[in-house]
């Protein structure tokens, strides 16, 4: 959505609108390029209303306008939507559109929360929705055009480019470098164009002077992502556009919820943090049951406020699996909005421990609790186990030149993985929950995702002393010979450790844990979910604060069920606040 400061109309220019279901579409006027903008409002019936195209844009900078006229008023609009108009505008006759930086009155925000309310109509009722790039810096819009052209015919039904030989001119095609600055352009960083993409009935790209169908560049861009060859051309792979490209048919994944969408769309901008979710609205996964939405748009309402409500509806409807998109920082776990609310508007993680479909952990084995909830005021009342108490917390530091480092929590000291490893190595009595403790390290790394030709601790190891005798970059040590199964390891460690920390529990099990878990925060696993979590202990000692979802070496194979059979731990109940 637009921001109402930049969009300031006239006195009158905006009549309260008379139905409930009621939008204004803007008459476009012809002109010439160097004409200047001009257009008129009329209020229309959404289902009734005559044919329009609805306009997908960046809207950019706020700073940056520009002047166009508005039944007769001047009218001031960002300079990337003005390049749109210009773009669509034909020169002999008036083109019907909507766009929601006009046809909604952005300084009303009853106004404005009741058309988000239905924007997935709007589009998709829209005849066709102009996706507008901006220019091609590079001026060559013209070969990404053709490119896809040349490809969408090779495209199988299953989304992978036809067997190509290795000599098929296709696969050395120059034209794939011009995709590259394509796929980084803003539209596709934006939360909005999501919806208004998805729910189309022909979206098309307007792209410097081309212009080419949105799903024939998704087609592409599917098949570019499952071929190794058209690595080397640096082609974004947007999953989020990938993944939910149309949100008109089921998900490909049928265990995907509401939840999944906004974690995958979590990294998106916008300037409204409430649109983190009202921008996803539209999608079917977001409908209850008599028609209406998990959540409905309110911009009077606080953000915090919006997150809470979506919180205790999406753990209604899906369970507490929904916790496990947790995320906090060292601020807004101090805060009085309760833990266990998704802050939507704080993004540290891109690699999940817990994804849909998940068939890697299961920590229960088989074991069954009441996994039914209640809430209290704004508690979280839950069942569960108490697994263990965290003694020592190094914050992963992942970067060149450094490689993999560890900062103790406590003391601020730091450790490089080669100081890690032989530290593990040496049998100084402390517990331990492993036979071998450097093994248990290195799968610890990788959130026990293998998939490496050989042992992950031989891996580890070869990498560190490369890295603590090296004088090249690392990425230069990446195309080293001899280190294809270590740079693996460094990469697939590298995947989940950014933003986490690595513990060490009491009872000596290793774990990859939120990155503000300290001493004294416990390891806890919750009824019907498949990880384990973190919890931080409140005065209140059955209280606590939920810091995030983590993995434990050693328990996540159902491991947890024999734990309660030799009466190791014992349920009870566990309030988050």
């Amino acid at each position: 959505m637009t921001s109402s400061k930049l969009f300031k109309p006239g006195p009158g220019l905006y009549r309260q609108l008379p139905g409930p279901y009621t939008i204004r579409l803007i008459v476009l006027e012809p002109g010439r390029v160097s004409d200047r903008v001009s257009i008129r409002l009329q209020a229309h019936e959404l289902s009734t209303a005559t044919e329009y195209s609805a306009v997908s844009y960046v809207w950019g900078d706020p700073e940056k306008r520009a002047v166009i006229e508005c039944n007769g008023c001047p009218f001031n609009i960002t300079v990337n939507l003005y390049w749109a108009l210009v773009r669509i505008r034909h020169a002999s006759h008036s083109q019907t559109l909507w766009v929601d930086a006009i046809c909604i009155n952005q300084s009303d925000l009853a106004e404005r929360s009741h058309q988000v309310s239905f924007m997935g109509a709007i589009f998709s009722y829209a005849s066709k929705v102009y996706i507008c790039m901006g220019d091609d810096i590079g001026g060559n819009a013209s070969e990404v055009k053709s490119v896809i052209g040349d490809a969408i015919s090779l495209c199988s039904a299953d989304g992978a480019l036809m067997m190509l030989s290795p000599n098929h001119p296709l696969r050395n095609d120059s034209r794939w470098h011009a995709l590259e600055p394509l796929t980084r352009n803003p539209w596709f960083r934006r939360a909005w164009v999501v919806q208004e993409a998805a729910l189309s009935q022909n979206p098309l790209v307007l792209y410097g002077q081309s212009d080419f169908r949105y799903r024939d560049l998704i087609t592409v861009l599917h098949c570019l992502s499952r071929s190794t060859w058209s690595l080397k051309f640096g082609i974004s792979t947007l999953f989020i556009h990938l993944e939910w490209a149309d949100w008109r048919a089921k998900p490909e994944c049928s265990e995907y919820t509401f939840v999944d969408l906004l974690s995958h769309a979590s990294l998106l901008s916008c300037s409204d943090p409430r649109d983190k979710v009202y921008a996803f609205l539209g999608h079917p996964l977001a409908r209850l049951l008599n028609g209406g939405t998990l959540v409905k748009p309110d911009y009077q309402k606080d953000p915090k406020q919006v997150y809470h409500e979506l919180a205790i509806a999406l753990i209604q409807q899906i369970g507490l699996r929904v916790l496990t998109t947790v995320e906090h920082t060292e601020s807004t776990i101090l805060e009085d909005l309760p833990s266990w609310v998704i802050r939507w508007d704080v993004t540290l993680v891109m690699n999940d421990i817990y994804r849909v479909p998940n068939r890697r952990y299961s920590v229960w084995g088989g074991l069954t609790l009441d996994a039914s909830t209640g809430f209290i005021a704004d508690k979280l009342i839950v069942r569960g186990i108490i697994l263990d108490r965290v003694r020592h917390a190094y914050k992963i530091v992942v970067s060149d030149p450094i490689g993999i480092g560890f900062e103790n929590s406590s003391t601020g000291e730091f450790a490089t993985l080669k100081t890690v490893l032989e530290e593990l190595s040496k049998a100084d009595g402390s517990p331990s929950a492993y036979l071998d403790r450097v093994d248990a390290f290195c799968h610890t790394l990788c959130a026990g995702i293998s998939g490496l030709n050989g042992n992950p601790s031989e891996h580890a190891s070869n990498l560190a002393m490369y890295l603590e005798n090296r004088v090249q970059s690392f990425w230069q040590i990446s195309q080293s010979k001899g280190l294809e199964n270590d740079i693996s390891f460094y990469n697939q460690a590298r995947g989940v450790c950014i933003n986490r920390s690595f513990v060490v529990t009491e009872k000596g099990f290793y774990g990859l844990a939120p990155l503000l878990t300290r001493p004294g925060d416990l390891s806890c696993v919750l009824a019907g979910v498949d990880v384990p979590f973190v919890l931080r202990p409140l005065s209140d000692p059955a209280q606590f604060r939920l810091l995030g979802e983590s993995y434990v070496h050693g328990i996540m194979a159902g491991e947890v069920k024999g734990m309660v059979q030799r009466h190791e731990v014992s349920e009870q109940t566990i309030i988050i606040r």
